[in-house]
């Protein structure tokens, strides 16, 4: 699986933070740079394989706020019993419910940036 960020970043994007805190093994710089490395795996014969494409968020969580979240939120799942495929949406519901509609603020930035992204990657396919 080929990770790339569409990023001026090197580090790999979190789900409500710019920086995750891992680093990048490639980064691209345009959209019309994701389109030809799609455009090479598939001459490659490799494009059945996975292709993430990370698209860090334009305005982030406040850091402080995420940390706390997270750290009360994973709190609540181990108390809970939470494991496995279950913690994911366990923690997306208690940053729905925990962040004042913050998380809500960001997930629309998230669906609206990668949707733009989604559309400039297909224009230059």
């Amino acid at each position: 699986m080929l990770i790339t960020s569409f990023s001026k970043l090197s580090r790999f994007p979190g789900f409500y933070l710019i920086d995750s805190g891992f680093d990048l093994e490639y980064r691209v710089d345009s959209p019309r740079e994701i389109a030809s490395i799609w455009r090479e795996r598939k001459d490659l014969g490799i494009a059945r394989s996975g292709m993430v494409v990370a698209n860090p968020v334009a305005q982030q969580m406040d850091p402080q706020l995420h940390a706390t979240t997270l750290a009360n939120g994973m709190k609540a799942a181990e108390e809970g019993n939470i494991t496995g495929k279950a913690v994911t949406p366990f923690l997306l519901e208690y940053f729905h419910s925990h962040t004042g509609g913050e998380s809500l603020r960001v997930n629309i930035d998230i669906i609206k940036s990668n949707a733009a992204l989604a559309a400039q990657i297909a224009a230059a396919l």
